[in-house]
């Protein structure tokens, strides 16, 4: 009996050590298998799908699981065009959609989700889910297909419609909603579904008033000149199938109805026209005041002073996008008022966009900024000292881009805050090193800008030799009498091997065409008016690089934008397709015939910028 009480104290300690470790285990489930990565499916739907002869405006369609949508307004196409919003919503295992417009007799409507679907619990997205009925005894069944890529950078642009006109007139596009549309993805990627056989014209539109058509200059459009006609074929797509992850075990034909065209590329731009207005004045300096416009305008502003008279006009400097003009004050007596008043006369667009006369008044105030602790009536307080205080001398700084290491292709800029109005040119002085002496050198010194902020100095600098530049105190003096303070700076020219040139040769060659060599930010570095043969890039530091080529059709010597109603699109631009790696004291030739690939296959993967859809 002692045995036995024994084995039941052990069967009694045993199971109370089983409860401890379920109860100290309480949080650890089952893991309930593998991750659920299959996307909703569609069960049943309320029109059937392809269901012809359909009355009702609401449409119902039930999944497998609990769904979800994700940024349907933006997602969410209905073909043909709804001008009143649809009302979509997901609720639990069923999408509704409430179509608000009126339905037009004998369509096919396409209702095209995109992956606007998911379920709750994984959000597992359905991709490329269209659903399609007719209101009519047939149903429309025809797609087109292709890309929107921006016409200056190859980028795809996403979150553009994509749409077809049955009326084949230029004058649709600008006066007619679209007959059919769709939207592209995130890679550019459109199809329009639900087309009746025939011939049309195919646009892209961001239609920022939402109506369908292109009526704003403000909305990015793309076209194609000549009309599509759709057509189909069978065809075959391989599939795989795989035992494992690493391993295929077998390759599949599956067969497809190919819907044509399928490769429509759509370049995609604005116009520039921007309605020509004022925006603002402003006089943060004394000696300056900047107006700004929102578009560049051909013809100069005229100011009239109103409260002083002009003893010296004011030097006038245009930016280079041409919108913001800046004039620099020569007169002493208008620098040092607080005030300036003055007649602005200038041109504005009226609401057809035609340029008329406009006029305003400016009242241009500069703030003094008084230091804190002192009061603008009182003088502040001297201390004491033994010795007199040594009047400053105001003087210019001369700003310069030149390094101790120098490019032997790369001119000296010298640059200004004030406006320079005296050069002395005998007070500068380029020198080069002869074993340990110095010597002069000729100095050729040029205007940049044409109002004395910036000069040039260049020379054919040698590789590997040394130079120095000596500018003499007051070799400068802006317009308001300032001289310029001492300036020295010793520099040496690269050797030839540090350098790597890249040779191009266009087969076949464009007429007009310009070469830009860019860097790995699509940014341009070099630019080159292009020949047939023997394109030569010198003076390269090695590292990573692109290329791009524009056609110059009116050899302006920059890329220009399309404009619909001139039936002009914009300048055809080409990317070389592969990143070209340049090393020292290399010579690296490429054959490129810029045609040979497909435009939105050319541009490299690391150079396509992301673009945020919402935004766009």
């Amino acid at each position: 009996m002692g045995s036995n009480f024994k084995l039941y104290l052990y069967f009694i300690a045993l199971t109370f050590s089983l409860l401890l470790v379920s109860c100290a285990n309480r949080g650890v489930g089952p893991t309930g298998g593998p991750k659920d990565l299959t996307p909703p499916l569609l069960v049943r739907s309320e029109p059937q799908s392809r269901q012809m002869n359909v009355k009702t405006k609401q449409i119902n369609l039930y999944f497998n699981k609990l769904v979800q949508l994700i940024n349907a307004s933006d997602k969410v196409v209905i073909s043909p065009a709804q001008l009143k919003p649809a009302t979509i919503k997901a609720i639990g295992k069923r999408v509704s959609v409430l179509l608000n417009d009126s339905l037009k007799a004998n369509t096919t409507y396409t209702i095209d989700f995109a992956d606007a679907i998911a379920d709750i619990k994984e959000k597992n997205l359905l991709k490329n889910f269209a659903f399609s009925f007719s209101t009519g005894a047939m149903i429309d069944t025809m797609e087109v297909s292709g890309v929107v890529l921006d016409a200056r950078t190859l980028d795809p642009q996403p979150n553009v419609l994509a749409g077809i006109h049955h009326n084949l007139s230029d004058s649709a596009f600008t006066h007619f909603p679209l007959s059919r549309v769709g939207k592209t993805n995130e890679k550019g990627r459109f199809v329009v579904r639900g087309i009746k056989n025939g011939d049309y014209r195919i646009y892209a539109l961001n239609d920022a008033n939402n109506n369908y058509y292109f009526d704003q200059p403000v909305e990015g459009i793309a076209y194609q000149e000549t009309p599509i006609h759709t057509t189909f074929k069978m065809d075959a797509r391989s599939d795989t199938v795989r035992t494992d992850s690493a391993k295929i075990d077998t390759i599949r034909q599956i067969p497809y109805i190919r819907y044509l065209p399928d490769s429509i590329i759509l370049r995609y731009f604005k116009e520039d026209f921007i309605h020509q207005r004022f925006l603002k004045s402003e006089r943060l300096q004394q000696d300056k005041f900047i107006l700004y416009f929102n578009a560049p305008n051909d013809t100069l502003p005229t100011l009239k002073p109103l409260n002083f008279k002009w003893k010296k006009s004011p030097l006038v400097q245009r930016s280079i996008a041409g919108d913001t003009i800046t004039y620099w004050l020569r007169d002493t007596v208008a620098t040092k008022m607080d005030t300036l008043k003055m007649a602005l006369y200038y041109h504005k667009s009226d609401s057809i966009g035609r340029l008329v006369p406009a006029l305003d008044t400016l009242s241009l105030r500069f703030h003094h900024y008084i230091k804190k602790g002192l009061s603008s009536n009182k003088k502040p307080l001297l201390k004491k000292t033994k010795e007199p205080v040594k009047p400053t001398v105001e003087t210019i700084r001369i700003n310069s881009d030149v390094q101790q290491t120098w490019d032997v292709n790369k001119p000296i800029h010298f640059n200004f805050d004030v406006p320079i109005s005296q050069v002395d040119s005998s007070c500068i002085h380029l020198l080069y090193k002869v074993d340990t002496l110095w010597k002069p050198l000729p100095v050729n010194l040029s205007c940049r800008d044409g109002i004395g902020l910036s000069y040039t100095l260049r020379h054919k600098w040698q590789p590997e030799q040394q130079y120095e530049v000596d500018i003499d105190s007051a070799a400068f003096v802006n317009i308001h009498g300032v001289c310029s303070d001492k300036y020295s700076q010793a520099f040496r020219i690269r050797s030839l091997e540090e350098y790597s040139s890249l040779i191009i040769n266009l087969s076949p060659y464009m007429e007009h065409a310009v070469l830009e060599l860019l860097d790995n930010k699509d940014v341009v570095v070099r630019t080159l008016k292009a020949k047939p043969t023997q394109n030569t890039f010198e003076f390269l530091m090695p590292g990573d690089y692109y290329l791009r080529l524009y056609v110059d059709s009116n050899e302006n010597g920059k890329w220009d934008t399309g404009n619909f109603k001139q039936k002009r699109q914009p300048e055809m631009v080409y990317y070389f397709p592969l990143k070209i790696t340049l090393r020292a004291n290399w010579d690296i030739e490429e054959d490129w015939d810029p045609t040979a690939i497909p435009l939105d296959k050319q541009k490299p993967k690391e150079l396509i910028k992301k673009i945020d859809q919402t935004k766009h």
